[in-house]
């Protein structure tokens, strides 16, 4: 980072609240700030009402600059952000893997290539709206624990974070809130963001996935391996999930238990399904996973120091040791085992609030 006290910043725009908010904040501590809007890809199965909100996005975002009065910019990375983000989606869940398009984007777009372009264009540094802290060379977790998006930025190399700032880090959401309103900003009042963004508010995720990835009917089996019933797509199936199959008569009774899916296997393109007990038990034995694409914050852990870690964003921290197991894969092994941790998700590693990196389970 540059030592110069005024700094030029390139604030990411989405749109929303927290962004706005860190553009004018950084602007009253006396930077050159920028604001830039990126053009993210938008199949063209997207319904129109999440095509106009995108397009709203931008405006506002537009909007914010010209009553701060600073300069306003638009990347176009559609194609970019088709093959690093929407294309790893559905690839994974054709593998029959847990995607996660967040933590990706952030990786490959936001603090990678809109970081590169930025830098192009002269920036000192970039500032985005998440919730969380950078000190010292170090990332922390949000000072407000209930918005922290620290999970998401854990596969972010160090090199990247030495160039980021987070305004928001300090604040806590009613804050965000109250100042966005002291300023006047038309974000002040907007809603956050939910779901996938390319996918939108307004349609089902397995309804989106049925457009890419064919179905292919397949077997229902019970957990002694009898076939029950059939599935429509092993591939639109979710661990721990209720629908999406049908039992067959016979197999039906009157008090019959409400039954899970317990089990995916893609290749014989079979579901296992089974009571909640049989899922609790099935889904609470992996006491160990592994690790793979590790990237680590804090130079690579300590091999049998107890560490904290997270499988989901904002999900419970489990204490768990590691150890090496080949170039850049780990071994960890959980002293208390994790609700079904699955292939494809990220694990972040925590001392106190300090975030250490992690990597994909295998």
């Amino acid at each position: 980072m540059t030592n110069k006290s005024t700094l030029n910043i390139f604030v990411a725009l989405s749109g929303g609240v927290d962004s706005s908010v860190a553009l004018a904040l950084l602007k009253d501590a006396g930077h050159d700030v920028t604001g830039v809007y990126f053009k993210t890809y938008k199949p063209e199965t997207t319904e129109l009402k999440s095509r106009e909100y995108c397009r709203q996005q931008g405006l506002d975002a537009q909007a914010v600059c010209k009553y701060l009065g600073v300069p306003f910019k638009v990347y176009d990375l559609e194609s970019e952000y088709k093959e690093k983000v929407f294309d790893y989606m559905i690839n994974a869940y054709k593998a029959g893997i847990t995607p996660n398009p967040d933590i990706m984007c952030n990786k490959e777009m936001k603090f990678g290539i809109f970081l590169e372009r930025a830098l192009a264009d002269g920036a000192d540094m970039i500032a985005t709206g998440h919730y969380a802290r950078l000190s010292g060379g170090h990332l922390l977790k949000a000072v407000d624990e209930s918005k922290d998006q620290s999970y998401f930025l854990s596969q972010v190399s160090k090199e990247h974070l030495s160039k980021v700032t987070f305004p928001l880090g300090e604040l806590h959401k009613s804050k965000v809130r109250e100042l966005a309103k002291g300023y006047g900003l038309l974000t002040a009042e907007k809603k956050d963001s939910q779901g996938i963004c390319f996918i939108g508010q307004e349609i089902d995720v397995k309804e989106f996935l049925r457009l890419y990835i064919p179905s292919e009917p397949g077997e229902v089996l019970n957990i002694e391996g009898d076939v029950i019933g059939s599935h429509q797509g092993t591939e639109y199936s979710t661990v721990g999930e209720r629908h999406g199959f049908t039992i067959k008569p016979e197999y039906q009774t009157p008090n019959m238990p409400r039954l899970f899916v317990i089990s995916r296997d893609i290749k014989r393109n079979t579901i296992t399904v089974g009571t909640r007990e049989q899922l609790d038990a099935v889904v609470r034995e992996r006491a160990e996973v592994r690790i793979a694409k590790s990237n680590w914050l804090e130079g690579e852990p300590e091999t049998g120091k107890e560490y904290d870690c997270r499988i989901r964003h904002r999900g419970d921290l489990y204490k768990c040791t590691l150890e090496p197991v080949g170039s850049g894969e780990w071994q960890i092994n959980f002293k208390d085992t994790p609700y079904a941790p699955a292939a494809g998700q990220f694990i972040a590693l925590y001392i106190d609030d300090m975030c250490l990196g992690g990597g994909e389970i295998q």
